[in-house]
Order: structure tokens, then C-alpha cells, then sequence
């Protein structure tokens, strides 16, 4: 009997081309060979032997992160591009609007209390005042 097997999600499909591998693999497996065999031919004349291999790996190993890493579902650059916004830009609040937050809307209520208790206290309002201001404050 024949099976295919399709995955759940579409997006989770990937096509493999060459020896079970995706394109982005392979471009990434070809820049890192295109970038790390020279850097070892040309570069053992301009720098020791023991730092050059650091420094081959430091740069061979982005790029096939982008070509074979994934973290919590993101791509390399992806995932790059966001702990660098949160690690390296200004971080700001976002507040939720006045007229929906009922603790605002407390506060108003209670400030404007307040209000009311200044101006008796002041002499500025009479008892018959209060009960007809406070009736629209609560």
C-alpha cells in the first residue's frame, strides 16, 4: 500500500532538493564554503594558525544559522531581528486608553470627591449644594 504522508500545517512543508536538503540549506552550506575555504587558504598567512580557526568559525557560523537554525518556530533572522529590538532599542509602554480603564475612571470619580470636599471645606458651596453636585459625582 502506498503512503504519502502530508503535514499538518502547510506552512511547515519544506520542498528538499538535494540529499534531503532545502534550498536555503544548501545556499547557506555553499556561503559558508565560499566565505571559510578562502579564509583558511589566505588567512593562515595574516593570522596564527590557533586564531585563525576562531575566527573561521565566527564567521561561518552565522551563516548557517540562517540556513539551518530555527528557534521557537522563527527563522535565524527573525529571531535576530527581534531580541535585537528588545536587547538593543529603547523599550516603550503601551497604555491602555483612559475611557476603557476603570481604574481612571475611579480615580476621576474620586478627585472630583475630593473637589467637592475642598469647596465645602472653603465655604464656597452650601449643604443643598453638596447633595445635588454629589448626586451627579456618584
Amino acid at each position: 500500500m502506498l503512503e504519502v504522508k502530508i503535514p499538518s500545517e502547510i506552512r511547515s512543508y519544506k520542498s528538499k532538493v538535494f540529499l534531503g536538503l532545502t534550498v536555503r540549506q544548501i545556499i547557506s552550506i555553499a556561503g559558508s564554503l565560499a566565505v571559510g575555504v578562502p579564509l583558511g587558504i589566505f588567512g593562515g598567512e595574516i593570522i596564527p594558525a590557533d586564531l585563525l580557526m576562531w575566527v573561521i568559525i565566527l564567521c561561518v557560523a552565522p551563516i548557517v544559522a540562517w540556513g539551518f537554525a530555527k528557534f521557537k518556530g522563527m527563522r535565524f533572522e527573525e529571531a535576530v531581528k527581534i531580541l535585537f529590538k528588545f536587547y538593543l532599542l529603547p523599550q516603550r509602554r503601551v497604555y491602555e486608553d483612559s475611557e476603557v480603564n476603570y481604574f481612571t475612571d475611579v480615580k476621576s470619580i474620586l478627585s472630583e470627591r475630593e473637589i467637592m470636599r475642598q469647596r465645602v471645606y472653603s465655604g464656597e458651596l452650601d449643604e443643598d449644594d453638596i447633595k445635588t453636585n454629589m448626586g451627579e459625582v456618584i
